[in-house]
């Protein structure tokens, strides 16, 4: 597909708390008819309901609100006017305990 935007790095947790995971990652290679913004996705590990995030413009890096000594799946997707390219590889992490 013409303008499909490639692969984004798996992301990298910067900084873990008991309620934030704080992310970033590198755009891809290949930006396809360029990127307009990014979609980062988490879930909890086991479960089905996913949460999304929209980062537009040029920023490479999400702060997600967290449930406290939770594991997470965590991807991210370039997008552009056209077309959402394939998700990255999963970050898996933990967030923090709380107390």
């Amino acid at each position: 597909m013409t303008g499909l935007p490639g692969q984004p790095s798996s992301p990298t947790a910067d900084s873990i708390s008991t309620n934030e995971i704080d992310i970033s990652w590198t755009a891809p290679a290949d930006t396809g008819d360029g990127i307009t913004g990014y979609t980062v996705q988490w879930q909890v590990i086991g479960k089905s309901t996913q949460t999304q995030k929209v980062v537009t413009g040029a920023s490479r890096s999400a702060r997600l609100p967290v449930t406290p000594y939770t594991r997470y799946d965590i991807q991210v997707r370039a997008f552009n006017d056209k077309v959402h390219g394939p998700w990255s590889v999963a970050l898996k992490v933990m967030s923090k305990e709380s107390g």
